[in-house]
């Protein structure tokens, strides 16, 4: 793997391209059964249509701490979509005398790959589960898991700038395969011309960084357009050459020295897995005393060229339910890369960054 030229390192933001060693021998948890699509919206349209259509679904729970993008998109679905109380602190199922009715699903998430299985001891047998693995595709749960459906978005976690899945660990049906959009095809290229550009910048190759962005941008609204689509076959193609169970280590060993660079940091702390049983952290999930020490160190970082993620905003929910506990964590968190494609020494910079900046709210 080519390493960044030291005037041209970044941390975080999208993926470059990569080159990797062989295959390992980690099989993918739908074992080739499974939907492939653009996208895990994509997916979870798919899947949430395929439901109404074959299964009389009427009513969607979601957690009250999500993606509010994918939110919209549900909603977009036709489907009744309401919320639940749940958070990456809290139960994973927690919810207070709900209102079940025929026709409900409720949507389960591994929140930032450090959540532990449920049991969904609460729900009645005959509503049906549906569980979003993005932050970990390849985790004990989702290889484990006995929910109806599951859905990922795989261009999270792999370098292949678009692609989901939809699968079902107990055999439930399936939607049928869609076909590759002009829309995603055109977006996916996008995508992938983006991360190619992008590991030549970092190499230090004469490449303005205005191309790659554009390029990213614009196949993120691409990828955000149009109709629920199918994958590309370049990515299907591509999506059984990773190697799965070294890339997962590098994220368990980067997550590790980021947590032991901050450890005795007083005003944050970084999120550690509710279950040591080969959990793979997501990215670093820091969180912080106060809001405004939050955005003084994201506003920091992005000007030092080190871009970390807010999951989610919280600030304008699609539905009620939100509670206020979830906009706090909302306003106080911070997403950390720390992939395959970070060393110990870029943890341990990017750690250090953190430490002077928040530091300096205090003197």
């Amino acid at each position: 793997m080519k390493r960044p030229a030291d005037d041209r390192w970044e941390h975080g933001s999208e993926f470059h391209w990569l080159t990797y060693p062989i295959a390992s021998d980690l099989p993918a948890p739908w074992h080739n059964r499974g939907r492939l699509c653009g996208s895990g919206r994509d997916a979870m349209q798919l899947l949430i249509q395929h439901g109404r259509a074959d299964r009389s679904w009427q009513r969607l729970w979601v957690p009250s701490y999500f993606c509010q993008e994918v939110v919209a998109c549900l909603c977009e679905t036709g489907i009744r979509v309401e919320t639940y109380p749940n958070s990456p602190t809290g139960v994973a199922t927690a919810m207070d005398d709900p209102d079940w009715q025929d026709g409900d699903v409720l949507l389960s998430v591994n929140y930032f790959g450090l959540s532990v299985k449920p049991e969904y001891q609460h729900v009645p047998d005959w509503v049906e589960i549906v569980e979003d693995h993005t932050h970990d595709p390849w985790s004990p749960w989702a290889r484990e898991s006995r929910a109806g459906w599951c859905v990922a978005s795989l261009r999270k976690t792999l370098p292949l700038g678009c692609g989901g899945v939809v699968w079902s660990p107990i055999g439930q049906s399936l939607p049928d395969a869609l076909p590759l959009t002009p829309e995603r095809h055109t977006a996916a290229l996008e995508k992938l011309a983006a991360m190619l550009l992008k590991a030549e910048y970092l190499s230090g190759q004469p490449v303005e960084k205005r191309v790659f962005r554009d390029l990213q941008l614009s196949g993120e609204r691409g990828i955000a357009s149009g109709s629920a689509s199918g994958m590309p076959s370049w990515a299907e193609a591509l999506l059984p050459t990773f190697p799965i169970a070294g890339w997962r280590e590098s994220r368990r060993t980067n997550y590790r020295m980021l947590t032991e660079a901050l450890v005795t940091t007083p005003w944050v702390r970084v999120l550690q897995p509710q279950s040591g049983h080969d959990t793979c952290p997501f990215a670093g999930i820091l969180l912080f005393d106060a809001a405004r020490r939050r955005e003084l160190v994201r506003e920091e970082l992005i000007a030092a060229g080190i871009y970390p993620a807010v999951l989610w905003s919280l600030e304008e929910p699609i539905l009620r339910g939100v509670r206020a506990v979830d906009v706090d964590f909302s306003r106080r968190m911070l997403a950390i890369h720390c992939d395959m494609r970070y060393t110990a020494t870029d943890m341990r910079r990017v750690a250090s960054l953190i430490k002077k900046i928040g530091a300096s709210l205090d003197n």
